[in-house]
């Protein structure tokens, strides 16, 4: 009776100290939940990727620290990293609604609009009115520029799930990147009458009420022109004075320039304009005039129109009409380019036939988007005049090849700078490097 009552209270003992362990272990596991949630809610994404490997080293599988690490390497653009650990998660938990969903989010910011589309469809096949994934759905369709299939989306919502804020909101987003603030601004209220407290709404109600004023901007830019021969380097000043349209139409624009090459000064004023007719469609007019019209042509034209096709596709055709003191040429131009993700390229093609034949150029840029309007790019072209013509010398140039690159930056709220170089040699073996920097305040 004595050894079995010892042993029952060495069982008591050792489940006693057992527990002993666990419980600080647990509770401090929580605590290392609660201090990676707040470091992702501050955008602090390092430290939750410190905490998150730590315990992962303690338990690979822990479901809460490898969904926060997803999520964290996926806000910073690790998108392979984040699609990694959300697939060995599913390996664990096939059906969890939750990593089904990240994942679909992962794959359409890649760019992979099929395959995020067909994880969204998945997601409603087991829960019809899993209003997340019919969210994912209408992104989908904006990031395509199917706008109409994202209205007829958030339309059917709106019958379907009157009381949802969110599907107003996407209403509100849709017709603002539509240039319709009135549509933005009633939407916007409608998510904010039904959820009063979201800052979010708060926001992007300001910003609706903010594009009612007109945004103007005024730049400065200098361009230099080096040579490899001993001609002394052109340079050329610009003004531009932008004036934004009313509801996002487009911008028109008053420029003034002064180049002086060969020891001899020349200026040009005249004016661009781009306007949309409609969603998916604008146009680019610009013309200028000179005098003495020593370098620049007495007048010029510029007419293009740009269409957007299928899902992420743009076409242009226009033409260049340039009337110099002793000649005048018509050229022809068009363009095909394409959004994949945060990329944009475009093929442009030049053709113009003059007495002594026919002249055709190309060229080609590649965009790397970080915002809407901040970008570098890198283009390379070749043949007759792969390039805006501003100069008699640049429309004299029968034959060269160029490489470019730079970028087009707002910093802040109000200043903009843009900056190229370009390498360029002529058919003759005549090489110029041109260096082109700008700065503008937008007021």
């Amino acid at each position: 009776m004595k050894k079995k009552s010892q042993s029952l209270i060495s069982v008591c003992l050792l489940f006693i100290l057992v527990l002993g362990f666990s419980f600080p272990s647990s509770a401090q596991s929580k605590n290392q939940k609660e201090l990676a949630l707040k470091a992702l809610r501050h955008q602090d994404y390092q430290q939750v990727i410190a905490i998150c490997q730590l315990e992962l080293q303690k338990n690979p599988r822990d479901y809460d620290f490898n969904f926060l690490l997803a999520r964290a390497e996926a806000y910073q653009g690790h998108w392979n990293k984040a699609l990694e650990i959300i697939e060995f998660l599913l390996q664990l938990y096939p059906h969890n609604l939750d990593l089904l969903l990240f994942q679909a989010r992962l794959l359409g910011w890649q760019g992979n609009y099929q395959q995020a589309q067909e994880k969204f469809r998945e997601i409603l096949q087991l829960e019809p009115d899993n209003l997340s994934a019919w969210l994912g759905l209408v992104d989908l369709a904006i990031w395509q520029r199917q706008t109409q299939k994202a209205l007829h989306l958030c339309q059917k919502l709106q019958t379907r799930f009157p009381e949802e804020s969110q599907i107003y909101f996407k209403l509100a987003q849709i017709y603002y990147h539509q240039g319709s603030l009135k549509y933005a601004r009633q939407f916007i209220q409608k998510a904010l009458n039904l959820n009063p407290n979201n800052k979010e709404y708060q926001q992007f109600l300001a910003l609706t009420v903010a594009d009612l004023r007109l945004e103007y901007e005024f730049r400065y830019s200098f361009e230099l022109i080096a040579f490899n021969d001993q001609r002394t380097p052109y340079q050329t000043h610009r003004f531009t004075l932008e004036l934004g349209l009313p509801r996002h139409k487009g911008a028109f624009l008053f420029i003034g320039e002064e180049t002086r090459r060969f020891e001899r000064n020349d200026t040009s004023v005249g004016g661009e304009l781009y306007y949309v007719l409609r969603p998916g469609t604008y146009t680019h007019v610009d013309f200028r005039l000179s005098s003495p019209a020593v370098h620049f042509p007495r007048s010029s034209y510029h007419a293009e129109i740009y269409q957007s096709i299928f899902r992420q596709g743009e076409i242009s055709l226009g033409f260049r009409r340039y009337n110099f003191k002793h000649n005048s040429s018509l050229v022809f131009t068009g363009s095909a380019g394409i959004y994949w993700g945060r990329f944009f390229s475009f093929l442009r093609y030049f053709f113009n036939q003059e007495k002594e034949g026919t002249h055709w150029a190309w060229f080609t840029q590649t965009r790397m988007y970080f915002a809407p309007k901040n970008f570098l790019f890198l283009g390379v072209g070749g043949g007759a005049r792969p390039f805006r013509v501003m100069t008699l010398e640049d429309w004299q140039t029968q034959e060269s090849f160029l490489v470019l690159g730079g970028l087009n930056w707002l910093l802040g709220k109000r200043l903009h700078l843009l900056g190229q170089f370009t390498f360029r040699q002529d058919k003759g073996g005549i090489k110029r490097y041109t260096f082109f920097a700008g700065l503008g305040y937008k007021f």
